[in-house]
């Protein structure tokens, strides 16, 4: 069976360093979208006493779109800490057998059969497609109240769950063991290669956020409306700071697809990640086919690849054009990208300037 990121089994799940990372990754949104909520709602608050002018409404129209956005993360990060608060990660992880089962009273909770119970969660699609295709899921739990947590190898996610109501439930039917092959000849691959495809429209991140900070500019000239003027040059001006970026960025991503595209099969190699500080790319140093030492550079981070990565001393590409390798795990759907220098066991110069670091997750926790 190929080695996936598993949860340690052996101490409690809050002291699991895969666990640490996911629960670091939501204090990590949580905190951004908070700041971006908080200063939008100030914003808001300023310009309800100025006239409302055309330039003024604009700005209250963004500054309400940020401040709704921006509390999905308090939302998001107070569900997804439940086990936490509840004391289901003082216990360890527990591998258990698992099958997918059937609701016909509920089209929309995801049902997994342990040996001795029934569990009712809304994990992700990719989670559930990881339990069905291994038949294992990981558990922390069900505690007195029937709450419980589970979470899927291979991803840096966990899901809320709860013991079943007793229900007619049906088995599905199994499915045939996965076979390496060709990276989009694999549904799960092909689904996160939609990723990629968006990647090479990474510049519309910021030439659409700039053409909408002009707009509100130009509106806010006559009559001069402070708050459009002030709000729509922030917009204008972060947004052409970090379009350099993003072009760079398209370009790696246009030659990961172009990889993929040519790739006949997966070319598993060893990796070694250097320790990762603040402000650093996540790196490390790959044997490639033939003996060749390589610097690898992951230039645009996925935490479940690069979790895998750390777990697993094994690094799985999906294809190569020129400098750009593109990174993922057969059988999930997780790709991201890297930037590879042979040769090297230095980084010669930054691939990615200093503003496309603030998007980066927390890797601090990675095993050493």
């Amino acid at each position: 069976m190929l080695q996936y990121l598993e949860p340690r089994t052996d101490v409690p799940a809050k002291h699991d360093w895969s666990t640490g990372l996911i629960l670091q990754e939501l204090g990590l949104v949580r905190g951004t979208l908070s700041v971006i909520a908080l200063v939008s709602a100030a914003g808001i608050v300023g310009c309800l006493f100025l006239p409302m002018t055309m330039g003024n409404i604009a700005a209250i129209v963004v500054l309400s779109l940020l401040a709704l956005v921006g509390a999905i993360g308090p939302v998001m990060h107070r569900v997804q800490t439940l086990p936490l608060r509840r004391g289901l990660l003082e216990q360890p992880w527990r591998r258990c057998r698992a099958t997918l089962v059937d609701n016909p009273d509920d089209k929309y909770a995801t049902y997994v059969r342990l040996p001795d119970v029934v569990l009712e969660s809304f994990m992700t699609d990719d989670a559930r497609d990881v339990v069905r295709d291994r038949g294992e899921i990981f558990i922390c739990g069900p505690n007195e109240n029937g709450k419980a947590v589970v979470r899927a190898a291979g991803l840096a996610e966990t899901a809320n769950a709860k013991v079943a109501r007793p229900a007619a439930f049906v088995d599905r039917e199994p499915v045939e063991p996965h076979e390496i092959g060709r990276p989009l000849a694999d549904p799960a691959v092909l689904k996160a290669f939609s990723g990629l495809v968006a990647g090479t429209r990474a510049t519309l991140g910021a030439t659409i956020p700039a053409v909408i900070g002009a707009v509100i500019v130009l509106m806010s000239l006559w009559p001069i409306a402070p708050a459009g003027l002030v709000v729509g040059g922030l917009v204008l001006v972060l947004s052409l700071l970090l379009l350099p970026s993003l072009i760079e960025l398209s370009r790696w991503y246009r030659d990961a697809v172009k990889g993929v595209h040519a790739a006949q099969a997966w070319t598993p190699v060893p990796v070694t990640l250097f320790p990762w500080k603040p402000g650093t790319l996540v790196a490390g140093l790959a044997t490639m086919q033939g003996g060749r030492l390589a610097l690898v550079q992951f230039v645009d981070p996925n935490l479940h690849v690069i979790a895998n990565i750390a777990h697993t001393g094994t690094m799985w590409i999906a294809g190569m054009h020129d400098d750009v390798i593109a990174v993922g795990v057969p059988a999930l759907p997780v790709l991201t990208i890297a930037a590879v220098q042979p040769d090297s066991d230095t980084p010669k110069e930054a691939p990615v300037p200093w503003i496309q670091r603030l998007r980066q997750p927390d890797f601090s926790g990675l095993p050493r």
